[in-house]
């Protein structure tokens, strides 16, 4: 059994239902699913999306309710992610999982992912493959902090480590699944960091065609033959898109947090993204985004992160060793 899954709220179901839609395009072996984390909705036609829906209450983790008094709906999106491979594979029996971001569009067979997946236990792509450093955003400083890897994208397969990896990158977010730049924590993506070297069985996919975002539009063009074929970069094919922080009613902004092209500068992206942009509104993006996720802010309190404040652990070191210089 292979499996390919995202997870979201119902706001996030119009992109969802592109990114199924393209996927099943290519990989019709594979069962999809998206992970609910909201409830059922009867607003939203689900059976439209055309794979199973699966909540969270419907997998083996904490109460989503009670984590909602700490994380936010990203953050709580992003803690459960480990929960549901565990899922897929010790409760379904898969023998690969493959994670996609809601806002990803795929565009050609995922042949390097596959072949991730036959050699390794885990398969990552990077934010970058060339540095960059300016004044714009962002840069490889800014991207620094949120992790090497992105994990819009994030593939597993058996191997004997796999329940020790699992295991171990489940507690971690659902201790420290914060977005906190001050503690250097950034939700379940910060921990990639460590597997080359936690873990010896790991692949990671250079090709320019996969996980194109803003974050590396430095060093990718993209360009559609007669075909109506993508590449990158004239020689490499657009195996999937990333369009993070895209926002359907601002379609002249790139992202929200990018500022260093715009469509006046970078016309090769205008089709690219107008044409997702339609797709998303054809799936009732716009009505969709305005239903509010029931978990998150919705129940969340003013409690206190449940992390250890590495400026107060130098703080109680320093008054530790004071008290001995005393």
């Amino acid at each position: 059994m292979k499996v390919a899954f995202t997870i979201c709220s119902n706001n996030y179901l119009g992109s969802a239902g592109v990114l199924v839609d393209s996927f099943k395009r290519h990989h019709p072996d594979f069962e999809v699913y998206i992970g609910l984390v909201d409830l059922l909705s009867d607003q939203v036609d689900y059976p439209s999306l055309g794979c199973t829906v699966l909540p969270v209450t419907d997998i083996a983790m904490p109460d989503p309710r009670e984590l909602s008094q700490k994380f936010d709906i990203i953050e709580l999106s992003t803690t459960a992610k480990p929960y549901y491979f565990q899922h897929f594979f010790f409760k379904l029996g898969a023998t690969q999982a493959i994670y996609l971001d809601p806002d990803i569009e795929v565009f050609a067979p995922l042949a390097a992912v596959q072949q991730g997946l036959e050699q390794a236990m885990v398969t990552l792509t990077p934010h970058m493959l060339t540095p960059v450093d300016d004044e714009f955003w962002p840069n490889d400083v800014h991207i620094l902090p949120t992790g090497v890897f992105n994990l819009g994208f994030v593939a597993l397969a058996r191997h004997p480590q796999l329940a020790f990896f699992l295991d171990w990158w489940a507690d971690r977010c659902l201790q420290y699944g914060f977005r906190n730049a001050k503690e250097g924590l950034f939700y379940d993506q910060i921990w990639m960091n460590y597997v080359p070297t936690f873990f010896e069985s790991y692949y990671i996919i250079r090709d320019p065609g996969y996980n194109v975002a803003n974050w590396n539009l430095h060093e990718r063009t993209i360009s559609r033959d007669a075909a109506g074929k993508w590449w990158v970069n004239g020689n490499a094919e657009l195996a999937f898109f990333h369009f993070s922080h895209y926002n359907i009613k601002a379609p002249d902004v790139i992202s929200s947090y990018h500022n260093r092209f715009t469509f006046g500068n970078r016309p090769d992206l205008l089709p690219l993204f107008t044409e997702y942009r339609q797709q998303v509104l054809n799936r009732r993006g716009e009505f969709l985004k305005t239903l509010k996720p029931y978990y998150g802010e919705l129940h969340r309190q003013a409690v206190k992160p449940n992390y250890r404040s590495y400026t107060d652990l130098k703080r109680r070191m320093l008054r530790r060793l004071q008290a001995l210089l005393d």
